[in-house]
């Protein structure tokens, strides 16, 4: 049997040995491919982490195995869990939240457990490095063919944290939105729809607190340095500057409210 790929996300960044180090525990137990998603997700932020998982998750192979680390509380409460999902693939972290949006997206679990064997975590365990100690080696097993229920104790799936996005509230002309995540451009991205835009009767031109923006289909439908909004490649609305900031200039950060009128 072929080891089934690695999906690898975290917030370590690219500045310390970290990433390099949880690949390699991986390679050694015989993975024989890991992707790496992103590592940039800010510090802790367990949220946007879940946003970046779950979106990824349609142009994955459809049997992999994903092991995402934004692990605020390592060494805590918090659970370290595997998750077997409907669609085939398995999902490994912290039970925080992180992994629940991609758990969603690939039909719901099917069956989890929380990582306790001890031939399969490295020892001693640190309290501060599980990605290295427990997430790592337990992804590696997986893929390489161990049984899920191998790895630990089953748990209840209702049991494991979840996370929502907010919708949006829509009244006629009218739609008060957050900003889910700001990306490297300063894009905007906000819990909007095309089709809370339509409940609101809102197309064409936007009202973006008070300033009024095209919404447009690509950056180059407005000239340099101008404001508009797009649908971007996952389907939220997103607000953009063509070669410019958003973020800077409309003066958002993520969870800042927006409201959106009718042009």
């Amino acid at each position: 049997m072929n080891a089934l790929p690695v999906v690898f996300l975290s917030d370590y960044g690219l500045g310390d040995e970290f990433v390099g180090v949880c690949r390699m525990v991986m390679v050694n137990a015989g993975v024989e491919q890991v992707v790496d998603l992103s590592h940039s997700v800010a510090p802790q932020d367990v949220f946007r982490g879940a946003i970046v998982l779950s979106e990824a998750v349609p142009f994955m192979p459809r049997e992999c195995v994903y092991v995402a680390v934004v692990d605020p509380g390592v060494g805590g409460e918090r659970r370290p869990v595997a998750i077997e999902t409907e669609a085939g693939a398995y999902l490994v972290g912290p039970d925080n939240g992180l992994l629940s949006l991609a758990a969603r997206v690939l039909g719901g679990a099917a069956s989890a457990v929380e990582i306790t064997a001890g031939d399969v975590m490295l020892s001693p365990i640190s309290p501060t490095f599980h990605g290295r100690d427990i997430f790592a080696p337990a992804a590696a097993h997986l893929a390489t063919g161990m049984s899920i229920d191998d790895l630990g104790p089953a748990l209840d799936p209702e049991s494991l944290r979840s996370i929502t996005i907010p919708g949006p509230l829509t009244a006629e002309s009218t739609v008060r939105a957050e900003v889910l995540s700001v990306d490297r451009f300063g894009n905007v991205q906000l819990n909007v729809r095309p089709e809370d835009l339509g409940s609101a009767g809102i197309s064409g031109a936007l009202v973006i607190d008070g300033r009024r923006i095209p919404l447009v289909e690509t950056f180059s439908d407005v000239d340099e340095g101008q404001a508009a909004a797009i649908f971007d490649s996952v389907g939220w609305l997103a607000l953009i500057v063509n070669r410019g900031s958003a973020s800077e200039r409309f003066d958002l950060a993520p969870g800042s409210r927006v409201s959106i009128a009718r042009g």
